[in-house]
């Protein structure tokens, strides 16, 4: 593949998102991005942002689902992705679950050293206005891996025959020093860009544009060294030139490209500003009637008549105010309002709750509607209400998550991080990465609900029916036990070896067996001596009830 098609490609890719798109983007950010809201704009530097609204209930309402998202998703101070493997029989084995409890836990000190907080947090700001994020993620000496974020406008994505987004081109501008620094002399010479050199030699910054792209690479070699035999193709390309500056691989794509939903026939996502847009206006609107209501009964409008018999009129308080006092009816009078601020301000808050509905703030604030609750009745209602995020939360999870935390585990075992495989996983080197962040334990909720209220319902039953508790005798517990442990995602290395457990048993059933048989031995001997008339004081039986009940003579 050579630069003049990888361009023709790229410009074909940026055709679909002029027009429609990015006027429905440059709108998003005017309401509630405004730091990015230079889709379709020319901005400089440090330039003011415009006033072009009145409103700050969006910018707000994004902060709040960024931030109450963030802290559900991925709690800083908690291991929120622990690795695991799909079996609990085999994460009963302590040798593994101790492995993949060690690697948790190094992951977990990797993201939190990383700038992953920041960056992460931008996206999910992008994703609530935009509809579409892309967060990058790459290997870095000083802190091994390194994220960055990309805002739609900066990325142009396409998706494979399951609709996965696999390819990811983005244009990008260096200055001449930059590109000797990313490139090298050699390359540049090679993509025939001697002006750099000559920009160098008289001290200029100009600045070159190039678009890097990356796709899968359909003959790729699995389990190669070389760069340009990795499964995911990557060409620098310059626009100046259509040369290209360098051609690398990735075995993982670094771009994790999430959709918050993707309507009909659309490759970009939809995101809840976009939803609300409408609503977005007429808030503005209500919220101007609002001003000028307000505006009027604090400070209403003067009548005065027309022949110029008043002068210096002024609102400063103590301000003298001359008229014709010849004319009786020529004396300046403040109008009635007639306007209704307290109308105006009822259409304003309904307007505000469902932009901040819409943005899912109500899940993240729970104070502010849950009162009179006590703590489990407030837990119970927030589980249930942040279900209503299932899908989303699976769709990120799917798309943006699971990317970043598998190509993580290949970092760290590229680089040596990770402790030794146990032997236990030679035949079964398989992993699942499991979240246990609230959103996550929310939606996976319904897995451990499902059992429980079935007991529920036939212990309720064996009151009305006694043979309904026959029917819990089909249950194994200890399995039963072992799934919702599993499945609330917590630690296996908490749980006792299957085995060491059935000895405890038996012990304890050996136990409550000569405890049983102790307490009965006073009744055997009574028994014996109405038989026998007499019990030999040197038999078992006798020195058992002896030293049971302190007698020294028996018989």
């Amino acid at each position: 593949m050579d630069g003049s098609s990888l361009i023709k490609k790229y410009e074909t890719m940026n055709d679909t998102v002029r027009g429609n798109w990015m006027n429905l983007w440059q709108e998003c950010a005017d309401w509630c991005f405004p730091t990015n809201d230079n889709i379709n704009r020319i901005r400089v530097a440090g330039q003011e942002k415009p006033p072009q609204r009145m409103i700050d209930t969006c910018i707000e309402a994004n902060y709040s689902f960024a931030s109450g998202f963030f802290s559900h998703m991925f709690p800083p101070n908690t291991v929120w992705a622990k690795f695991r493997h799909p079996s609990p029989m085999m994460m009963a084995n302590k040798n593994v679950a101790n492995y993949f409890e060690e690697v948790s836990r190094i992951a977990h000190k990797i993201i939190i050293e990383s700038n992953f907080a920041q960056e992460e947090f931008q996206s999910l700001l992008s994703l609530g206005c935009f509809g579409t994020n892309c967060l990058s993620l790459e290997e870095d000496d000083r802190s091994v891996v390194r994220f960055r974020n990309y805002i739609v406008d900066d990325i142009r994505i396409a998706e494979n025959h399951l609709h996965e987004v696999d390819t990811v081109a983005r244009e990008y501008t260096l200055t001449s020093r930059q590109v000797i620094q990313k490139f090298g002399e050699e390359a540049t010479k090679a993509a025939q860009l001697d002006r750099v050199f000559n920009d160098m030699e008289q001290g200029k910054e100009n600045k070159y544009k190039f678009v890097q792209f990356i796709s899968p690479r359909g003959d790729f070699k699995y389990g190669s060294l070389k760069a340009t035999d990795k499964p995911f193709a990557s060409y620098h390309v310059s626009k100046d030139t259509k040369e290209i500056i360098k051609e690398s691989g990735f075995d993982y794509n670094p771009f994790k490209v999430s959709r918050f939903m993707v309507g009909n026939e659309e490759v970009y996502g939809r995101s809840p500003m976009s939803m609300i847009l409408g609503t977005a206006r007429r808030t503005n609107v209500v919220y101007r009637s609002l001003m000028i209501a307000s505006e009027q009964q604090a400070n209403p409008q003067w009548l005065i008549p027309d022949d110029d018999s008043v002068s210096g009129m002024s609102n400063r308080a103590g301000s003298f105010i001359k008229w014709r006092a010849t004319n009786p009816n020529g004396k300046p009078e403040r109008l009635q309002p007639n306007g209704n601020p307290a109308l105006a301000k009822d259409m304003y808050d309904m307007h505000e709750t469902q932009i901040k509905k819409m943005f899912f703030n109500h899940l993240f604030r729970p104070l502010d509607q849950y009162r009179n609750m006590t703590a489990t009745e407030v837990n119970e209602r927030m589980t249930t209400d942040l279900m209503t995020l299932t899908p989303f939360v699976a769709r990120y999870i799917e798309e943006h998550v699971t990317p970043i935390m598998n190509h993580l585990y290949y970092v760290l075992q590229k680089r040596k991080l990770l402790p030794p495989v146990p032997a236990e996983l030679a035949e079964s080197p398989e992993y699942e990465v499991d979240y246990v962040g609230r959103l996550s334990l929310a939606t996976k909720s319904f897995e451990t609900m499902g059992a429980v209220n079935t007991m529920r319902v036939f212990g309720e039953l064996a009151q009305m029916n006694p043979q309904a508790l026959q029917s819990l005798e089909n249950v194994d517990y200890d399995a039963l036990f072992q799934e919702i442990w599993f499945a609330n995602s917590s630690s296996m290395n908490a749980l006792k070896d299957p085995s060491k457990v059935e000895e405890e048993r038996e012990e304890r059933a050996e136990q409550a067996e000569m405890q049983r048989n102790i307490q009965a031995m006073p009744a055997m001997a009574d028994a014996a001596q109405k038989i026998s008339g007499k019990v030999d004081p040197e038999s078992l039986m006798a020195q058992e009830v002896m030293s049971g009940q302190g007698l020294g003579e028996v018989g």
